[in-house]
């Protein structure tokens, strides 16, 4: 490695560290970057890295309290980045970096309670991963659509809690936003859950993962009969919540993640990752195989982005950083709350 890629990646990580400065528009970055003509190619280097790192264009949508979340993952995942950057070539990734990606895969799916046939890839982005599973989904109630796709109208039950990728995905498979059935999971009742599948073609439900200021935890656990009875597939979209899982706290609130078909997990968005770091986990890891020769193997000239996880992991431990999480998101107000009421 030459010493001058060494001497740019010293500019790009001080760059980094110094923090970000407030632009105003983007004609203010264009007017850092005039640099004369007889300017090297190292100081234009430097001018460009600054820009990216260092600005930031203000916008009315900012927010002027900014939740700053440990800055540790931030360096790391920098780090793991650079490394799965300079690793990976052509079509494949250097084999250390599948190891220690499938290493952390194997660790998330023990505390979930998945058995050995259990399946896990990360992909770009949590929308990716809610879409694969409704692919594996269709793929489990109508496996001929796989070959002859299908003639008539399905549908997904998502809770109205549920972001926007259900619906994307719906958009994406053909399936149509129309056949996204929305509901109250805290209200809907099992005689109501049947009657909504019986007059459908529901081959999945898709709930969230939602923990109450009090520490209970939203369930559905009173439909897995009926899941069961009619061969449907239940999502869990854990949000920020897949961070209990890292936890040995607050692991506890995870129990319900086991009787889930699949989950999705956005660990960049709690724990401050690199984006992205979304890992999607398949109870019946042969669903990922035989839904689609298309989508086999799902990280073959991917980046491997679970080395980010997996480093920061061996670097500083994720038990603190995941508890600190749950605790800020969860669990804080309420526990300030109940202390102002006591004085």
């Amino acid at each position: 490695m030459s010493s001058s890629f060494r001497e740019r990646v010293e500019v790009l990580l001080q760059a980094f560290e110094e923090g970000k400065t407030t632009c105003r528009s983007s004609e203010e970055i264009k007017e850092k970057l005039s640099l004369p003509e007889e300017a090297g190619k190292e100081e234009r280097f430097k001018a460009v890295v600054e820009a990216l790192c260092k600005l930031k264009i203000w916008s009315e949508e900012d927010c002027e309290c900014e939740v700053h979340l440990p800055e540790k993952s931030d360096k790391v995942s920098l780090v793991a980045d650079m490394i799965i950057s300079i690793m990976n070539h052509g079509d494949g990734n250097d084999p250390i970096l599948d190891f220690a990606q499938q290493e952390m895969i194997n660790k998330i799916c023990g505390y979930v309670g998945y058995g050995g046939e259990a399946k896990a890839v990360f992909l770009p982005g949590g929308s990716y991963c809610s879409l694969v599973s409704m692919i594996c989904a269709r793929h489990q109630k109508f496996p001929e659509a796989k070959e002859t796709g299908l003639d008539h109208p399905i549908q997904v039950i998502a809770s109205q809690h549920s972001c926007a990728s259900t619906d994307q995905g719906a958009l994406m498979m053909g399936i149509g936003t129309n056949n996204v059935i929305k509901v109250d999971f805290s209200v809907i009742t099992p005689r109501e859950l049947v009657d909504l599948i019986q007059r459908n073609n529901i081959f999945m439900i898709i709930s969230s993962f939602e923990v109450a200021e009090d520490g209970t935890v939203d369930t559905i656990d009173k439909f897995s009969k009926i899941m069961r009875k009619y061969n449907i597939w239940h999502h869990i979209d854990t949000r920020e919540g897949g961070a209990a899982l890292l936890s040995e706290k607050y692991r506890y609130l995870t129990d319900i993640f086991q009787d889930a078909d699949s989950l999705t997990i956005d660990f960049h968005t709690c724990l401050n990752l690199n984006q992205q770091s979304s890992l999607l986990l398949v109870k019946n890891g042969n669903q990922l195989s035989s839904c689609s020769n298309i989508t086999e193997p799902f990280q073959s000239g991917r980046k491997t982005d679970g080395l980010k996880l997996w480093l920061y992991d061996q670097l500083d431990g994720l038990d603190e950083p995941a508890t600190d999480f749950v605790w800020n998101t969860y669990f804080q107000s309420s526990n300030e709350e109940a202390s102002c009421a006591s004085e």
